[in-house]
Parts: C-alpha cells; structure tokens; sequence
C-alpha cells in the first residue's frame, strides 16, 4: 500500500498529523492555564503553570538525539507507533489530574512520547516518499507543524470555553489511537544502513556539507522567536482588550488559515529554487510582522490594523516550517539522516525552551501584567527582540548555500530500483 500515489500521501498524512498533535500541545494549554489554576487550587501557583509547560517541552528537546540509536535496536515505525501510544497515554493522565504534581508528571509522559515522533516522523516520510515528489509532499508535512502553532490558541479556547480543561488532552486520545494504528499499515521500515551503531551517533555529522550547522541555526533562531512572541502575543487579546478565549483564537484566524494557503505553494516553489529561498522569506516576513506588531499595539488599537501584522506572520511561518524539512535531508547525508533529525529536533525545541525563558525575562524587565497599558509596554519589548531574532534566522537561512546532490539509497538485495537519482537545484536568492 505505501509503494504507490495515495500510499506516499498517506504516509505523509500520518506522519504529518501525528508531528501537528505534538505540536498542538506547545500552545494550546495557554488559553487554558487559568482554568487549570483555578481548577486546581492553592497547587497550581504561577511557577506550577509554567511547569505544565516545561514538564513537556524539557523532554522534546533532550530525548531526541537518543532516539536514532534506540530505533536501531528496535526499529523505527515500531518506536514511532510506541511512541504514540505513550503520547496518548500521558494525554489521559492530564486530563485525570486531580493536582498540579499529576499534571507535571503526565505532561512529561506526553513530552517523552512526544520527543521520539517528532524525528522519527521526518525519516519515515522521506522513506515513503518518492525523490521526485518530496519537495512536495514534505512542504505538506512540514507546515502541519506549523499549523499547529497557528491553531493552539483557537482550538484552546474553543475547548475551554465551551468544554472544560480537561477535553484539551481527552482530544489527543482518540486521535493517537487511530494514529497509531495508521502507522502500522500506510508506514514502512526505511532501510538499514550496514555499519548502524556508528552512523546513529553524531560522529558523521563532521563529514556533512556546512549547511547542516546552518540549517540547525535557523531552527533554533525561529522556534525561539516564534514560540517566545506568541506566548505572549496570544494573551493580548485577553489580557489587554478583554476578549474571551474564543473570541481571541477567532482574531488571530487569518494568522491560522495562511499555512493551508501558503504552504502548497511553498512545496512547489521548492521543486524549482530548492529551500534556501523560501527559508529567507519566512524569516523575512516573520520579521515583518514582529516589527509591525511593536509599531502598532497598544491597547486601543484596532483589529483591521493588526491585520497585516496577522497575515505576514501566518505566512513567514508556512513558508519557514515547509522549507525546513527539505533543508534538513539536502544538508544530510542519506546515512545519518535519522540523526540528523534528531539533533534538528532537539535544537529547535531548545530554542522554544530559550524564547519563552527570554522573553519572559524581557516582558517582566520591562512590562508587568498588572495593567494593560504595562502589559502592552512588555510586549512590545519582546516584538523587538523577536524581530532581531528572525533577522538573525535569515542570515543563517542566507548561509546554508546550495542544496547538495541527493542519491537515493541502494536497494535491498533483489529488489529493482524504480527511480533514478535526483538532483536538486541550486538554491538562488
């Protein structure tokens, strides 16, 4: 089933959903923090909520790296359908969590679960994939992930106006059972290199070409600015224009709907610049709109002029979280690929980790929550730095270079090779 058309999409809509679901829970408990305090009592202070946040990302940026060597023991679909199952698990203690301690310990299981399909859905969806599509088909999985950060807030919201706290993780136990269960039949085991052990360490990333350190740069560049303007940005609406959570997910709908828009017409575009291009202007537009933001909000100020800031955002993020993917595997040699993606993991959540820390310390130097014209002052701050943050990223995206020449691997002894090596395109500015 995985060897024709529909077989590559679905491994590509498995994979892809499965990376969207983890990605989900970085943002979607922010619209949900004060029910859960509330909820929970005297436990649940203000540096227990930013464990409920921690206890999950803390694992999705150390475990990665450790997951190649343990996938050549066991393999990699059977550990990436393992590690649904412990996503899911961890989804339903949350929800059952009575205090905040219980809730710090299932949302680490979810992080743990989480730390392992992240990396391994990029290699299983390349071995899936044809050479010739993947520009495509990757651009698609790419930018789920970065749907998911768009859509965190909404969905959040929704959940906990209408539902209650608890349904933002009963949502993840049906969708990682079903999940999980997708893998076992549209997902195949990609070949095996013969020396494994070594390959699986860090040791052949010095032989990679110089874009991987740049690649791994921009990751870590973006996610910081990213995930550290939005923590802050998606409280804005409440906490200083007095909108309910639904109401504040429904204003930041043009930021969610531009991926669906922007990221089919990404993969394309990479078919025939490579992904250097594209990296630069979603850094570039992510700049702009950080800036815009900083110019323009204050209290008082209104949606139609937050607008354009909404629309540059939504797409410099598509287009980044398309592009990265295609980076990441032209940059990395065939044998380490399962490496290499770890390590991009692990660095790209280190910088969600770095950006929240950040611009927690700037907003509090500079701003407070005490009142919404103080509240505005520390965003503000915050914008700024992220708009020096995707500058930088675009610098790094500026020195990745071209893309290498990708040769795919040899076939198993016996099998005939269907498509002939693909080179990719020099990547121009």
């Amino acid at each position: 089933m995985t060897a024709g058309r529909y077989g590559a999409w679905a491994a590509c809509a498995v994979t892809g959903l499965a990376v969207f679901l983890c990605g989900l829970d970085h943002l979607v408990l922010l619209t949900a923090l004060t029910a859960i305090r509330s909820d929970l009592g005297r436990g649940a202070d203000a540096a227990a909520a930013g464990w409920f946040v921690n206890a999950y990302l803390v694992p999705v940026a150390v475990l990665p790296p450790l997951v190649s060597r343990f996938a050549v023991r066991v393999g990699q679909r059977r550990l990436f359908t393992a590690a649904l199952l412990v996503f899911t698990a961890g989804s339903a203690a949350a929800a059952c969590s009575a205090t905040a301690g219980w809730l710090t310990m299932a949302r680490a299981l979810q992080g743990t679960g989480a730390a392992a399909i992240t990396p391994l859905s990029l290699t299983l969806v390349a071995a899936a994939v044809p050479a010739r599509r993947r520009p495509v088909l990757l651009g698609v999985w790419g930018a789920l992930g970065g749907l998911a950060v768009a859509v965190g807030p909404l969905v959040g919201g929704a959940v906990v106006q209408w539902g209650g706290w608890q349904y933002v993780f009963w949502l993840n136990v049906p969708l990682g059972c079903l999940l999980a269960a997708a893998a076992r039949v549209f997902l195949r085991e990609p070949p095996r290199t013969p020396a494994t052990a070594p390959e699986s360490g860090f040791r052949p990333m010095a032989g990679s070409s110089r874009g991987l350190p740049a690649v791994h740069l921009c990751g870590f560049l973006m996610h910081a600015g990213v995930f550290g303007t939005v923590f802050w940005l998606a409280q804005f609406p409440q906490a200083v224009q007095g909108h309910s959570p639904w109401d504040a997910g429904l204003r930041i709908l043009p930021w969610t709907a531009m991926p669906l828009v922007v990221a089919p017409l990404a993969g394309l575009l990479m078919g025939r610049t490579g992904a250097r291009p594209v990296l630069v202007a979603g850094a570039l537009l992510t700049a702009m709109s950080s800036g815009w933001f900083a110019l323009v909000l204050d209290p008082r100020t209104p949606y139609a002029v937050q607008l354009p800031g909404l629309l540059a955002g939504g797409a410099g993020m598509a287009l980044f979280f398309a592009a990265a993917p295609e980076a990441l595997l032209a940059n990395a040699p065939d044998r380490c690929a399962s490496a290499a993606s770890g390590v991009n993991s692990a660095v790209r959540e280190i910088g969600a980790l770095a950006g929240v820390a950040a611009s927690t310390v700037l907003f509090t130097r500079v701003g407070s929550t005490a009142g919404p014209a103080l509240f505005a002052q520390g965003l503000a701050a915050v914008l700024w730095a992220a708009v020096a943050t995707a500058v930088l990223a675009l610098l790094a995206a500026v020195a990745i270079g071209p893309a290498r020449t990708r040769t795919p691997a040899a076939p198993p002894d016996g099998a005939v090779a269907t498509e002939a090596p693909v080179t990719a395109r020099p990547a121009a500015l």
